[in-house]
C-alpha cells in the first residue's frame, strides 16, 4: 500500500515537473548553430550544408588567409578543405568550449580521413571577445561572418576591430537573413544582449566604421533567404 501511494507521488510530481517546464522552458543564451556542427560524410550533404551558409557563392584562392567569425570548431572549413587547398583558415569564436585547437583538429582529422589524403590547409583556433576578434592585424584577405552579426553586443567596436585584420584590399563578407516581424529582436537585446539588428541598420553601422558596401545579393531557397553582402575597406 505505502508503495503504491509512493508511486503515485513520484508520478504526479513528475507530471507537474513537466507541466511547469513546458510552460516556463528555461532560458539559454546560445549563439550555436541550430544543426549544431555536424560532421558530413557524404558529398551530396556535405555542398548542401556549405550552400546553405552561402559557401557556394565564394571563390576561394590558393594562398589566401581566411578568418570565419563564429566558426565553433572549424566544421565548415574541414568540409570547404575538401575543395580547396593552399590557404590558411583563422577559425574564432568566442566561445572556448566548442572553439580550441583540441577541437578543431578532430574535425580536421575527420575530413582529411574522409579525402584520404593530408590537407595543405592550415587550421588556427583563435578566441576572440565581445568587442575584439584577437585575429593578427592586417593578414585576412577574407573575413566572414556567417550567421553571426545579430548575435555581436558591440557591433561597431567590433567592426572597427575587424577593419584592422584585412589586408587594404581584403573583403568582408556578413551573410545574414533579414528579420521580419515574428522576430522579437527587443527580447534578444533584453535578454541577451545580443545587438539583433535589421539589415538596413547592420549595412549602415558598417558603413560607419570605414568600409563600402560593394555588392548585396539574396539567395532564396537557403535557410531564412539570406543576404550576401560583401563590404570592403573604403579608400
Amino acid at each position: 500500500m505505502k508503495r503504491s501511494i509512493i508511486k503515485h507521488i513520484v508520478l504526479y510530481a513528475c507530471i507537474l515537473v513537466c507541466i511547469l517546464y513546458c510552460k516556463n522552458p528555461p532560458v539559454e543564451e546560445t549563439m550555436q548553430p541550430y544543426a549544431g556542427y555536424p560532421l558530413l560524410d557524404n558529398q551530396d550533404s556535405i555542398k548542401q550544408m556549405l550552400a546553405s551558409r552561402c559557401l557556394d557563392s565564394i571563390n576561394f584562392n590558393n594562398g589566401e588567409i581566411i578568418a570565419d567569425i563564429g566558426a565553433g570548431n572549424g566544421y565548415l572549413e574541414g568540409m570547404l578543405s575538401l575543395f580547396f587547398d593552399s590557404l590558411t583558415f583563422y577559425i574564432q569564436d568566442i566561445d572556448t568550449s566548442i572553439c580550441n585547437q583540441l577541437a578543431v583538429n578532430k574535425v580536421v582529422d575527420f575530413y582529411k580521413n574522409l579525402k584520404k589524403k593530408p590537407f595543405s590547409n592550415k587550421f588556427i583556433a583563435i578566441n576572440g571577445t565581445d568587442s575584439t576578434s584577437n585575429l593578427p592585424d592586417n593578414i585576412c584577405d577574407k573575413i566572414l561572418m556567417l550567421y553571426t552579426y545579430q548575435y555581436i553586443r558591440k557591433p561597431k567596436a567590433f567592426i572597427l576591430d575587424i577593419k584592422k585584420k584585412l589586408k587594404n584590399d581584403g573583403l568582408f563578407y556578413v551573410v545574414n537573413p533579414q528579420y521580419g516581424d515574428y522576430d522579437d529582436l527587443d527580447f534578444q537585446r533584453k535578454e541577451y544582449g545580443w545587438n539583433a539588428s535589421p539589415l538596413e541598420k547592420e549595412i549602415s553601422d558598417i558603413i560607419s566604421c570605414g568600409f563600402e558596401l560593394i555588392k548585396i545579393s539574396r539567395k532564396y531557397g537557403s535557410f531564412d533567404d539570406p543576404y550576401i553582402m560583401v563590404f570592403k575597406i573604403k579608400d
